[in-house]
């Protein structure tokens, strides 16, 4: 099970962003983070896999030497979380060896291997980004945002796909999205995140939050 438990995260300007944030997520269990854009959903995310340090608070699901984090982030925007320089079978190979059998159940065509980001769809690309993400055999997920620019059918396809994975493999799944219809139709419960943010300048968010930062590894 994961625990996040009292996480709080301050901006360079020393205003606080959010404050005591807890989340308990159960392996195989759909929980949903809501909330309009520039709440601070993102910086929770990238705090809690791993990307950017808490201010304060506990997580009791930690990076081991060596291994992939055992809470895998899926970006909103997959062309910035890939190296456009490198082939797509390096992509998936950055996260351990490439399973056949797991491309086929996320329709990813083997020749897409052979080609670079830019000559992928974004719905095609994020297949790779989520792809990648479930190569490393993660314990924990956390969907940023993850269809928001894709088109209506794109976006069900997607869903449908990681739904029906993280349950066979009993994934932790934790939605952050300002759709609420999205959170009512897959999620188990629901958190309102408006309930742990401080009041401070919307320039102050929307700056921080598309601050896209990779310095962690998979």
């Amino acid at each position: 099970m994961l625990e996040i438990t009292n996480l709080s995260f301050t901006l360079p300007n020393q205003q606080t962003l959010f404050q005591n944030v807890s989340v308990t997520l159960h392996q195989g269990e759909i929980v949903g983070i809501s909330g309009a854009s520039g709440l601070g959903k993102t910086t929770f995310a990238k705090v809690v896999t791993g990307y950017l340090p808490a201010e304060s608070g506990e997580i009791n699901c930690k990076r081991l030497k060596n291994t992939p984090h055992p809470i895998q982030l899926i970006w909103q925007h997959p062309e910035q979380a890939v190296n456009p320089k490198w082939r797509i079978r390096k992509v998936l190979e950055e996260a351990g060896p490439i399973d056949q059998e797991l491309l086929e159940e996320l329709q990813i065509p083997f020749e897409w291997l052979q080609r670079y980001p830019h000559q992928l769809s974004g719905g095609q690309l994020q297949r790779i980004c989520i792809a990648r993400c479930l190569l490393t055999d993660p314990s924990y997920i956390i969907a940023d945002e993850m269809t928001t620019m894709l088109d209506p059918i794109a976006q069900a396809e997607i869903w449908q796909l990681i739904t029906n994975h993280v349950q066979e493999k009993k994934i932790g799944l934790l939605i952050i999205s300002h759709d609420r219809l999205l959170l009512d139709n897959l999620c188990e419960k629901i958190i309102d995140f408006r309930q742990y943010v401080k009041p401070l300048d919307d320039n102050s968010r929307n700056k921080h939050e598309g601050v896209r930062t990779h310095e962690r590894t998979t």
